[in-house]
């Protein structure tokens, strides 16, 4: 396999950000205080019984503006919520710069692909999400801790969670307490498609991973299908820009359709490798 020559653009990803920053001052977290209009309908929509996490802003990673091999590559992962994190601070009225340490810094730095030399493992979700990644950046598939930094032609080497960004389809999750397992509504997918489709147009990706069925039917009004590739490819238009769509199940799914466990299950080799593949020849 072929290294890629990946280099960055840390300015145009600057100013995505300040601009995604005054989006989310002005429609959902000012101050501290999550000022979205849609809150009271989405929470009502949801059992009274259940937890309610209000606004987790996306994780926008400082090197986002990347180049491969001269072609522009600007990944955005998609999931359909938040899960419920350990610690207080990464639980509601989360901040774009809060979720930035979190994804990078707790999910990344702070933990390895398997628990090891006294670091704790990632969950499943984050192993997959850093399987994906290590395919569209170049390394291949794999769980050793060097090939997660990425050396760029210019600026110095990177985590390859420095370099994607993270992005939910919904901003704010319900569920049982005490657990991850999220039980959103109708009316939740509905009031923050505009939020989803605003943080798109801003970050204006070149490949979109979609992870679980749920977030794949909820991308399509931002993410309409032009043309089919495979049942897991697709090409799609964002501000009159192409987008190249990966739907896969969520990496943590059951049975076959689980991903995020190993780097070589059945899922990675036979359906995320190979439309990965494809993706990065229609980028």
């Amino acid at each position: 396999m072929t290294t890629p020559t990946i280099a960055i653009d840390r300015g145009a990803t600057a100013r995505r950000i300040r601009k995604l920053e005054r989006y989310v001052e002005a429609n959902l977290l000012s101050e501290g205080k999550f000022i979205c209009t849609s809150c009271k309908q989405c929470r009502a929509s949801s059992d009274k019984d259940y937890l309610f996490r209000k606004g987790i802003m996306s994780h926008v990673g400082r090197r986002y503006d990347l180049q491969r091999n001269g072609h522009p590559l600007r990944i955005v992962v998609v999931g359909q919520e938040s899960g419920l994190p350990k610690r207080a601070e990464f639980t509601e009225r989360v901040s774009l710069e809060t979720r930035y340490r979190q994804t990078l810094q707790v999910s990344g730095l702070e933990r390895r692909f398997y628990a090891d030399d006294g670091f704790p493992g990632r969950n499943p979700h984050m192993r997959g999400t850093t399987t994906a990644l290590r395919l569209l950046m170049g390394v291949g598939a794999g769980t050793d801790r060097e090939s997660e930094f990425i050396e760029p032609a210019n600026g110095r080497r990177f985590h390859l969670f420095d370099g994607f960004a993270l992005v939910n389809r919904l901003l704010c999750s319900t569920g049982p307490k005490d657990t991850s397992t999220g039980r959103p509504t109708p009316t939740m997918a509905h009031n923050c498609e505009r939020h989803f489709s605003a943080t798109l147009s801003i970050l204006e990706p070149t490949i979109v991973v979609l992870q679980g069925g749920k977030v794949s039917a909820w991308a399509r009004s931002t993410l309409p299908l032009v043309k089919e590739r495979s049942p897991h490819l697709y090409e799609s238009t964002l501000g009159g820009n192409r987008v190249v769509v990966c739907a896969f199940s969520h990496p943590s799914a059951r049975g076959d359709q689980r991903w995020g466990e190993r780097p070589d299950a059945p899922y990675v080799r036979d359906v995320v490798e190979p439309t990965i593949k494809n993706a990065l020849r229609l980028n």
